[in-house]
């Protein structure tokens, strides 16, 4: 017998939520299949793409294989295509890669940015909702900013050094925020005066950061902007762009090369000819349980909207906001529903199933304002760990350990320019090779004390110092080899802890934990054998739990 497909086009925070939750649900069932398809073979955290266009971290930062996320999951099938229509009365899913029939289907396509038809935007300016175009605008600005400090015509010059972000929303904030650090960057890269590299945000409202109910936290934002040079210009309604700058409402112009629009969000364009009842933003509407609403106002039985795709408003906490939480409480919702259709539990509403943790806005890696749980606001540093914690809660939600040790290291040890929450100081990116002398010299140290023991007496060797110095011998050579630095060092802070209760204290002991614990950061990667070991462990034993990484995935044709 045939298994039954559900399905789940898309695989951003909602889809992926959804495609794991179904997962784990029907993990006993086995007449089920989960489909997951996207036109990219990864998942991108779309909320930290303005770090990877301002050039704080690497684009794999915000990218994780599907085959990574789903390689434990078996009934999960990745199919790499682009869907083309949906057929309700034949329950098919039109894809590039031919018709998927299905049982139950989430559409979590995600959305697009919404320039409102502003003439020019597209054409002569930037936006920021896919991967693709965070590192077009990466690419942009270095090389325009470098032709602008090459350029000697003055009025030229200013406008190539001149950023102009449009919308003062989470993610023009959290940009403009990112340039401020970014711009310390270029400006010595290209031997420029910092303040010739002009930041103006733009807001066609009286105020920034609107979403925000207390507005004291955006007062916050505003001030900290401001006093890191940013040119904010609220009541600014931009009209049309072209390829020498902005026109405003007033007939007032910027001149600019670089202007990046962030002003709106709306539904991805496709699904409008789909057949169902679209709300704000083109968005399709949903019952309580997150059903799609056709055009006569029917709930479809089989057909579920998850994410930016979704246009909801709940009784008690209003519009489905287009936020991490907000993909998640709408598939969650979802899915208990598809349980219920197939027999597993009952229905819930939206209202039933909501749960906000709160949000976090970051301005740059040095400064975030959040507001927590119950009203709970707070900026500055603990608001900047807040943000790094919900976010390592999602990846924990998706059950991604991997994911959540990939994300620490970018965050906190990968990140150059001192552009993380403790400005550099914790980043592994410093020369390791200076800890190598330290590392020899530990090696050299547990070698001679093996070998001291030897002349304890041969019955004490094997009874008493047997295992401490075969340990001992281990590590020694093992540090100056360079191989497996890290345990080592953790092994090698076990011994000195453990000579230290046998023996009484030494300053000596300090020395050896203190040492251990310093050459346990990459030191056996500056000439040691960790230098070709460890990638080759990481990608060997990555691959044989996480699988490995394809451009593009068929799971359903085998």
């Amino acid at each position: 017998m045939p298994k039954k497909n559900i399905v789940v086009v898309g695989a951003g925070f909602g889809g992926v939520f959804a495609a794991k939750l179904l997962s784990h649900k029907l993990k006993s069932q086995k007449d089920y299949d989960i489909i997951l398809i996207d036109k990219h073979s990864y998942f991108t955290y779309m909320t930290e793409l303005h770090e990877v266009a301002s050039q704080r971290v690497a684009p794999q930062h915000v990218q994780e294989d599907l085959e990574h996320l789903f390689y434990q999951h078996k009934n999960v099938k990745l199919l790499t295509a682009e869907v083309n229509g949906v057929d309700k009365s034949k329950r098919i899913v039109s894809t590039t890669q031919g018709d998927i029939p299905y049982e139950k289907l989430i559409l979590a396509v995600g959305g697009q940015s919404n320039d409102f038809g502003t003439p020019g935007v597209k054409e002569h300016g930037f936006e920021l909702w896919s991967m693709e175009e965070s590192l077009t605008i990466r690419n942009h600005i270095e090389n325009t900013v470098g032709q602008g400090a090459a350029e000697l015509d003055p009025v030229k010059r200013e406008q190539m050094l001149t950023i102009a972000v449009v919308g003062s929303g989470f993610t023009g904030t959290e940009l403009m925020g990112e340039f401020i650090e970014q711009r310390k960057v270029l400006a010595k890269t290209y031997k420029l005066d910092e303040n010739e590299i002009k930041l103006v945000m733009l807001e066609a409202s009286p105020q920034i950061l609107n979403m925000l109910k207390d507005r004291k936290l955006a007062d916050k934002a505003y001030r900290y902007m401001t006093e890191h040079g940013v040119d904010i210009r609220t009541d600014s309604r931009v009209t049309s762009v072209d390829e020498t700058g902005i026109t405003f409402a007033d007939g007032s112009r910027l001149a600019t090369r670089s202007l990046i629009w962030t002003a709106g969000v709306k539904a991805k364009s496709f699904i409008s000819d789909w057949g169902f009842k679209y709300g704000r933003g083109g968005r399709i509407e949903a019952d309580d349980y997150m059903r799609a609403t056709s055009d006569d106002d029917s709930a479809e039985e089989h057909i579920y909207v998850a994410g930016d795709t979704l246009s909801y408003v709940d009784k008690t906490t209003g519009p489905v906001p287009q936020t991490v939480e907000g993909a998640e409480n709408a598939a969650k919702t979802a899915v208990i529903n598809i349980l219920a259709d197939l027999g597993l539990g009952s229905r819930k509403t939206f209202t039933d199933v909501v749960k906000y943790h709160g949000f976090a806005v970051s301005i740059g890696s040095h400064y975030t304002v959040a507001s927590l749980l119950k009203n709970i606001n707070i900026s500055g540093f603990m608001a900047g760990m807040a943000k790094h914690a919900i976010n390592l809660y999602f990846y924990s939600q998706i059950r991604s350990a991997y994911s959540i040790f990939n994300y620490t290291l970018d965050e906190f040890f990968r990140t150059e320019n001192g552009r993380n929450p403790f400005r550099g100081t914790i980043s592994r990116l410093g020369n390791v090779l200076w800890a190598t002398p330290l590392r020899l010299l530990l090696g050299v140290f547990w070698i001679l004390a093996a070998l001291g023991n030897l002349n304890t007496g041969m019955n004490d060797l094997f009874w008493q110092q047997g295992i401490a110095s075969f340990l001992e011998l281990i590590v020694g050579s093992g540090l100056i080899l360079g191989l497996f630095t890290w345990p080592l060092g953790l092994v090698s802070i076990i011994l000195a802890i453990s000579a230290w209760a046998i023996n009484g204290f030494d300053v000596i002991h300090w020395f050896l934990i203190l040492g251990s614990l310093a050459i346990m950061n990459g030191s056996g990667r500056g000439i040691g054998l960790d230098f070709f070991v460890v990638p080759l462990l990481q990608k060997w034993f990555g691959q044989l739990w996480y699988g490995k990484a394809k451009s593009y995935y068929d799971e359903i044709h085998k």
